[in-house]
């Protein structure tokens, strides 16, 4: 997949974002730099406002390029425009421009 592929889910109401290897994301979508309140592009969960989870986060990421098989989480977010809520979450492995991702994408859970 190319980056000028992702362009249509800048437009759909939920998070979904590409991290390297190293757990750096590559691209986010509209929905997850508006939550970030900036570009999460370059950076890693350390440096996000979910820097509490970063830990869990990385384990997660590093399980489905260990694995090469999704993985399916609920994660509870204090910080959201609804208050407490509940995300469903995927991640799984993929490609952008020639790189091995960790893909994901979460919505919340009425």
């Amino acid at each position: 997949m190319q980056s000028s592929q992702l362009e249509v889910f800048n437009a759909m109401p939920f998070f979904f974002w590409a991290k390297d290897e190293e757990g750096r994301y590559v691209w986010g979508n509209r929905s997850i730099n508006t939550f970030a309140k900036e570009d999460v592009a370059g950076k890693t969960d350390y440096e996000l406002p979910w820097s509490a989870n970063a830990d869990r986060l990385r384990t997660d990421d590093k399980e489905v390029l260990r694995t090469r098989e999704p993985i399916f989480r609920r994660e509870y977010v204090g910080k959201s425009g609804k208050g407490r809520t509940t995300l469903s979450v995927c991640k799984f492995l993929g490609e952008l421009d020639g790189t091995r991702c960790v893909m994901g994408v979460s919505f919340v859970i009425e």
